[in-house]
């Protein structure tokens, strides 16, 4: 009787197979809210960790990879989410920086600016110094604040107004200035804000920022200026979410590159930068396409939207 276990517990598993399989294929899952729908919130940062496929080629990765940033950009800004962090592991978004940067330029922009460079800021990560062993480079040479490499490019878009109407009668348009006033302006809303990350802005960028901070430590122990003192969370949260990093986002997106196996393995970030996922709330799409899609579905996307609404954040509470 010895055999009758295994034999049973072969079954189960390979009934449990089935039932996964069956329940993906026909699970049309609940229809989300529409995309201008009003949720009770929004998140104010929005992270997209996007997984290649293996099976596929490099192209095709690129490709699916620059349609879902693009795709949701647009919708973030319908619904009102001006900031947004891309990953991919392998850096891939990084290096399509400017081919990012042209899509999503606002096309009344792109046609009215002789000088783009003026209409979308683009900052890059620091550029690291001769050394090879250096792991930072200064602020300025008057500074003794190092800045560490931390692999995040920045790229920020104005709002895109729409172009006024031309009036044909002049008198019209007197009038209408004589009865405007400063209240009816309204205010511009805030530039939409790309980060571009890979692994190289998670572990890697902890262990630089940290290395800095005990860098500037020790060269201000020995010049007397400031007893030695051990580096404090504030001051590693300080550089890794400020100026040269990024903050940390409240939902985050995780899509993998149709088609995705039936049976797929469970979620993971594939190296998403730890230090600013501590109340990030994750979502993947349980039942991804089976078939090859371009790009991240707008249905996903309101699912994720849906589930970070009714999310209940404790905040450690």
């Amino acid at each position: 009787m010895s055999w009758l276990a295994p034999v049973v517990l072969g079954l189960l598993h390979v009934l449990y197979r089935l039932v996964l399989v069956l329940k993906s294929i026909f699970h049309s899952g609940e229809e989300p809210q529409a995309l201008l729908s009003e949720r009770s919130k929004l998140p104010s940062h929005l992270a997209l960790a996007l997984v290649a496929n293996p099976e596929a080629d490099a192209e095709a990765n690129e490709q699916y990879m620059l349609n879902s940033v693009e795709q949701v950009a647009g919708w973030c800004h319908a619904v009102g989410i001006r900031r947004i962090t891309v990953y991919d592991r392998e850096g891939v978004l990084a290096k399509c920086s400017l081919e990012l940067r042209e899509r999503l330029m606002p096309p009344l922009r792109r046609e009215e600016v002789e000088e783009p460079s003026k209409e979308c800021d683009i900052q890059y990560p620091p550029t690291p110094p001769p050394s090879d062993d250096a792991e930072s480079r200064p602020l300025s040479p008057q500074s003794g604040a190092s800045v560490p490499k931390l692999a995040v490019t920045t790229l920020r878009f104005p709002h895109n107004p729409s172009k006024p109407k031309r009036r044909l009668s002049v008198t019209g348009a007197a009038l209408k200035r004589r009865r405007m006033t400063h209240t009816d302006v309204k205010p511009e809303e805030p530039p939409l804000t790309l980060h571009i990350i890979s692994y190289q802005s998670g572990k890697p960028a902890i262990a630089a920022a940290a290395k800095t901070i005990l860098q500037d430590l020790r060269q201000s122990s020995m010049n007397g200026t400031s007893p030695p003192s051990l580096p404090s969370l504030q001051e590693l949260n300080t550089i890794l979410e400020g100026e040269h990093g990024f903050p940390s986002p409240d939902l985050m997106i995780v899509h993998c590159k149709p088609p995705v196996s039936q049976l797929r393995p469970p979620v993971e970030l594939g190296g998403f930068p730890p230090w600013q996922t501590r109340l990030t709330e994750i979502y993947s799409d349980p039942y991804p396409p089976a078939r090859e899609v371009p790009s991240i579905r707008e249905v996903e996307f309101r699912r994720a939207l849906d589930e970070f609404a009714r999310a209940e954040m404790r905040l450690g509470k």
